[in-house]
């Protein structure tokens, strides 16, 4: 040990003696470590570090499935829900939850829409979490018509009651129904996460409380919640996955009428909610993976072209009698010394970073935990630098071991020692070129599919419509009153001042492709264990023309269009060529999953629309008037040339004074909607690409160090070539040759490296073919280019040299 810090005193002062050289290695390094220790925040949130519940990883997500379709995902029904929670004996704990917004208001409290989990009983003993203050809602107390009980957020209860203990003893509104508190959860706890659309929840309240889901609760048919359950103890996920979906078509056989083809899926808890983002998140951290590669190398180049300096002091060290293990400790030594500073700075750039990335994730990857350089992040960090400090340790050795004393008498050069440097820099030349390759690569398929994506027509016009959501609470507005309510400020709304056009939709445009029905077509009966779907909306007249949705048959909704008149339905263009292919839409009637079930006329045909996102296409959809499809939620949009801001005051001034006891959720437009359900795409790319651009500006400024070095090296050839009459021209393509044979074998490598990568990317391109020749002709081009520039600069100094001047200096 005494030997060793020897060894780092002595390094220390030679890397003082070099301040350039150091501060490019250790900056280098802290560049590509910072971003690795940012992308692996990331993944140690979304896949390897628990959910912050006890025993997590003993939690499971379950949901409805349509069993011959593993992708068509769909809601439980609480009679189902409530046979999975007795039935199966792989769950010790199962609860159906559902999200969504309700207004929060009180003595001496302004109303507010918050975020409210509607929750099954044993809720609580799936989260293993116990109340900060009080308990949480009892068997009586989820019952329908039982006491209302709510459980407040730590925040909530330190945002609107200020943190009074006292909160136990009082009660608030919730949708216009009073609310006894009787518990508050700790800091922190916001189960469930998946489905929350403000990335946490507010206030728990018991699923019977809600005046919806009492109205269904006996309805087998309204496949409305998601569930979660702790697995019991000894049961596994596949057990319990085997287990529930035998359950399930036990009652498909049991209830053809609304169990037919239907399934479930049994999924752990964190791969549920990462599973969108665990794909990227793993391409993302392998590539600033290859970025650190890159700025490795470019190490590597800076170490080989010291070591070649240092010749004569290895050699002097190794005539005094210094052996092998003598000088691996001092390389060793002064690799730690630049590993473990660039690791340090690295570590600080990337917890900067992490703060920087937290506030462009999307809503997908926040929605798991939060995403902090945590302990696993520290020994990836350390992990990282203990790496590269053997590889800045044993880079030079081979020159080292070389260097004798002898062989400097003879030749100031080091001829054979030159040699096999240079043949291991232009190694390290291709390896920069090809692994650049491999990153632009990815990143240009990934622009050229957001390109496509870009001019994707979404079937409507986001510009210049701001959305409000609210819902009526059913405590006090009935099916009947729902529409009349609705109407009464659609009218106050469409006369403000500003305002082009306005409508309202239920649940929305932008919100994950509406309602899910079961569809029967008179006309056309299913046969026994066949199941027709199809998206539904509800809205008012003037929808289709204020969203700037196109109507292709028939007409629009009118105000004519009431409880008391026939009932009519508009579909898309989805709609008639699947379940009327080749034949006249108009006029045909269907019969969806609604209420009591009653034929409904098909009055007209309207373009698609893409509401579950811009790269999928459209699917079947209905729309029926909110005056004979009464619905609590809903969405109103504005469109008006005035700012959103300008918009939504006018809008809640006149809700207000219809009822004061409502409140509409923060200001959205359709267009950031819109931009929200690209947004991982749009964050995938920005980092690609980002990453893609630093790891060519690595390899540009490696392959200009190299061919600058070379050229120092070869000064007194070069001199001699003028000297014999070659031409200045003749020097630069000399050395750019040099330069474009070592790029082209790296694009060699690099092009059978990328298109095995491209086929990774294959699920996250969009219009794009994974070996797009576009891709893959302009981005070796671009690289040629870059080396071309990069060479050309030392090749354009080489050609001015002095034969007279570079003779001399022998």
């Amino acid at each position: 040990m005494a030997s060793f810090l020897q060894d780092l005193r002595y390094g220390l002062r030679a890397l003082r003696r070099s301040p350039g050289f150091t501060v490019a290695t250790v900056l280098a390094l802290a560049f590509g470590i910072g971003a690795n220790t940012t992308l692996f925040s990331v993944v140690s949130a979304l896949l390897l570090r628990p959910l912050p519940l006890p025993q997590a990883e003993r939690i499971v997500s379950v949901w409805g499935q349509d069993s011959t379709d593993p992708n068509q995902s769909a809601g439980l029904s609480r009679p189902d829900a409530e046979d999975l929670r007795q039935h199966v004996k792989s769950f010790s704990a199962f609860a159906a939850f559902d999200t969504g917004g309700s207004t929060l208001s009180g003595p001496d409290m302004d109303p507010e829409r918050v975020e409210v989990a509607s929750v099954g009983e044993d809720f609580f003993r799936v989260a293993g979490v116990e109340p900060l203050l009080g308990r949480v809602p009892s068997a009586e107390e989820h019952v329908p018509n039982g006491p209302r009980a709510v459980v407040l957020s730590y925040s909530t209860w330190m945002n609107r009651f200020g943190g009074d203990r006292g909160v136990l003893e009082r009660s608030l509104e919730l949708d216009g129904e009073r609310f006894a508190v009787v518990g508050v959860m700790p800091e922190g706890f916001d189960f469930p996460r998946e489905g929350a659309r403000s990335g946490f929840v507010a206030l728990w309240l018991p699923l019977a409380s809600d005046t919806f889901f009492r109205a269904n609760w006996e309805v087998r048919g309204a496949h409305l919640y998601s569930a979660v359950a702790r697995l019991a103890p000894g049961a596994t996920v596949e057990g319990a996955r085997t287990e529930a979906q035998a359950l399930m078509a036990s009652l498909a056989r049991q209830y053809p009428e609304t169990n037919v083809r239907s399934s479930v899926s049994v999924v752990g808890l964190q791969e549920r909610l990462s599973e969108t983002t665990r794909r990227p998140a793993l391409l993302l951290l392998g590539a600033v993976v290859l970025l650190l590669l890159i700025a490795c190398v470019n190490v590597a180049q800076l170490l080989l072209a010291r070591a070649l300096v240092r010749q004569q002091e290895f050699a002097v060290r190794t005539a005094l009698g210094a052996g092998r293990g003598s000088l691996v400790k001092q390389l060793l030594a002064e690799g730690s010394l630049l590993a473990f500073s660039g690791g340090a700075l690295g570590l600080l750039l990337g917890a900067w970073g992490t703060d920087a990335l937290n506030a462009m994730l999307p809503q997908s990857v926040r929605q798991v935990q939060a995403v902090r350089v945590d302990g696993l992040a520290l020994a990836y960090t350390f992990g990282l630098a203990v790496a590269v400090a053997l590889l800045c340790g044993l880079a030079p050795l081979g020159t080292a071991m070389k260097a004798s004393l002898g062989g400097l008498l003879q030749s100031t050069r080091g001829t054979s020692v030159g040699r096999a440097a240079m043949r291991w820099r232009a190694v390290l030349v291709s390896t920069q070129v090809a692994l650049a390759l491999v990153l632009l690569v990815g990143a240009g398929l990934l622009v050229r599919s957001a390109q496509r994506l870009a001019v994707v027509d979404p079937g409507y016009r986001a510009q210049g419509v701001t959305v409000l959501r609210m819902n009526l609470p059913g405590v006090r507005y009935q099916g009947k009153d729902m529409a009349p309510f609705y109407n009464r400020l659609l009218e106050r709304v469409r006369a403000l001042a500003g305002v082009e056009s306005a409508a309202y939709v239920a649940p929305g445009v932008v919100s994950g492709g509406g309602l899910s029905l079961t569809l029967d077509i008179p006309e056309r009966p299913t046969s026994p264990g066949e199941k027709q779907v199809t998206g539904f909306r509800a809205m008012s007249d003037g929808a289709f023309s204020t969203l700037g949705i196109r109507l292709k048959q028939g007409r629009e909704f009118t105000a004519q269009d009431t409880a008391e008149s026939a009932a009519v339905v508009v579909v898309n263009e989805a709609f008639a060529k699947r379940y009327f292919p080749g034949e006249e839409a108009i006029g045909r009637h269907v019969i969806i999953g609604y209420d009591a079930p009653k034929p409904r006329q098909v009055v007209g045909v309207v373009s698609d629309i893409r509401a579950r996102a811009l790269d999928r296409s459209a699917e079947p959809e209905l729309y029926a008037p909110m005056t004979q499809t009464p619905w609590p939620a809903a969405s109103f949009m504005v469109r008006s040339a005035l700012p959103p801001e300008t918009v939504a005051r006018a809008v809640k001034a006149e809700l207000k004074q219809l009822d004061s006891q409502l409140s509409m959720a923060p200001t959205e437009t359709l267009e950031r909607s819109l931009e929200k359900s690209v947004a991982d795409r749009s964050f995938q790319r920005v980092l690609l690409l980002a990453f893609s651009l630093a790891a060519v500006a690595l390899a540009s400024l490696g392959i200009y160090g190299l061919m600058a070095y070379s050229v120092a090296q070869r000064r007194r050839e070069l001199g001699i070539r003028l000297a014999l009459g070659a031409m200045p021209d003749d020097v630069v393509r000399l050395v750019m040759r040099q330069a474009l044979r070592m790029c082209a074998v790296g694009l060699g490598i690099g092009l059978v490296l990328a298109y095995l990568l491209s086929r990774v990317l294959e699920g996250l391109l969009y219009d794009v073919s994974a070996t797009d020749p576009m891709t893959f002709v302009a981005v070796p081009a671009l690289l040629l280019a870059v080396v071309a520039l990069a060479s050309w600069l030392p090749a354009r100094r080489a050609s001015k040299v002095s034969p007279g001047i570079a003779l001399s200096a022998e």
